[in-house]
């Protein structure tokens, strides 16, 4: 799955079977792949405000709050099993979280 942060040129790629976050410069032609405990199946992503990017770790039933550079800011356990989409509303003030089979969860 993927996203795009337009300000920074970054493209976010989630790679399930690799537990990997690629984050793909569109300007510079450079990627960087970022691993980490927390992050197990990584599925959906999302933009948020402030060029940070909000990714699904289905096997942890987190949330991995990511800059565009790779740094981990934050891991966020949600009360969804297995979350596998995500977005948050252009004001950040709203987040939903869907594992696609049990519904949505809003966050406010």
């Amino acid at each position: 799955m993927c996203t795009y942060v337009q300000s920074k040129n970054t493209l976010v790629l989630t790679d399930k079977l690799a537990h990997t976050v690629y984050m793909y410069d569109t300007v510079k032609a450079t990627s960087r792949a970022v691993t980490n405990e927390n992050i197990q199946e990584p599925r959906g992503a999302c933009p948020e405000p402030g060029d940070t990017v909000l990714v699904c770790s289905m096997r942890k039933n987190s949330i991995v709050h990511l800059t565009i550079d790779g740094k981990i800011l934050g891991t966020y356990p949600v009360d969804i099993k297995l979350p596998f989409s995500i977005c948050v509303s252009k004001d950040g003030t709203r987040l939903s979280v869907s594992n696609g089979t049990e519904g949505v969860s809003l966050r406010i």
